[in-house]
């Protein structure tokens, strides 16, 4: 840690003596004078009185000395804090997730990310993309869980493919048969507002249908409940349908269509010590670690 100006003046008032500071910080009487005399002129007073017996503090000083001392501690606070954030021994990320993510797939990686760095906290707030993307901008959220958001102000590392299923309730009449897109052109559809929809589009495109959307919600859930009561049926990720307690039945659509899901942050903000460290922790698991 670099010895701040303030605890020198404090060893001086402590000492007494310019010639013992200097000599306990190893540097040359002139220097000490050199930083009592900037201080001085920084604060816009004098300091210290010189007389034959060594130094002593102006009435000034005196009021100011309480002050500095607290100045002491606090940069003493901040550098062995700073120590503890570098040991990975303190610290909170703040996370931005899409619900399926944060039910199915983030929980194991962040089980053995404690495994290593144990101190460190975790901040989970659950949205959409649109939310999601704020949260970044506005720096509610160190970093996020989501598909590629548009635009260059954002940082992108994809981390896995989500398949797309198409699915059904459990009693309909195509449940258990091989399904296509195109099978359901009729069917009423219950669509998720999230941000994979550009692939639902695609899809709708690459199969020649233009679906009957009478209902489009926002929660994973309720999407799932909706098409279990009959109401329709949908286009969710793979992801989604792992330990449903919905009565669903999901087939894999064909040709085979991704949602892709990475973690972004603002290109602007460089992450905390325990943020790279959590990307780089999943990057490896995921098997993409950068070299």
């Amino acid at each position: 840690m670099r010895t701040s100006r303030f605890e020198v003046f404090l060893k001086i008032v402590e000492t007494k003596s310019l010639t013992r500071t200097a000599a306990f910080f190893g540097c040359t009487q002139s220097a000490v004078s050199q930083l009592v005399r900037a201080l001085e002129t920084d604060l816009g007073v004098t300091l210290l009185a010189r007389n034959k017996s060594g130094v002593r503090l102006t009435p000034e000083g005196e009021y100011l000395l309480p002050s500095m001392r607290q100045i002491v501690v606090g940069e003493r606070d901040v550098f062995e804090k700073s120590l503890e954030l570098q040991n990975m021994n303190a610290g909170l990320i703040r996370i931005g997730i899409f619900t399926s993510l944060s039910c199915q797939w983030l929980p194991p990686h962040l089980k053995t990310f404690r495994a290593s760095y144990p101190n460190i906290g975790f901040e989970l707030l659950q949205g959409d993309m649109v939310q999601i993307c704020e949260w970044l901008r506005s720096g509610m959220v160190d970093v996020g869980f989501m598909t590629k958001p548009d635009g260059d102000e954002f940082v992108f590392k994809e981390l896995l493919a989500d398949r797309m299923n198409i699915v059904l309730p459990k009693d309909h009449p195509l449940a258990g048969k091989k399904v296509k897109l195109k099978d359901l052109a009729d069917e009423t559809f219950v669509l998720l507002e999230s941000g994979y929809s550009q692939i639902v589009e695609k899809m709708f495109a690459d199969a020649g249908i233009r679906p009957k959307r009478q209902y489009t919600v926002k929660d994973d859930y309720t999407v799932m409940s909706m098409v279990e009561s009959g109401l329709g049926v949908t286009l969710l990720p793979e992801l989604m349908l792992q330990r449903t307690p919905y009565e669903l039945v999901g087939v894999p659509a064909e040709p085979a269509y991704y949602r892709r899901m990475g973690v972004s942050w603002m290109k602007k903000e460089p992450g905390s010590i325990a943020v790279n460290k959590f990307v780089q922790h999943l990057l490896k698991e995921m098997g993409l670690e950068e070299k």
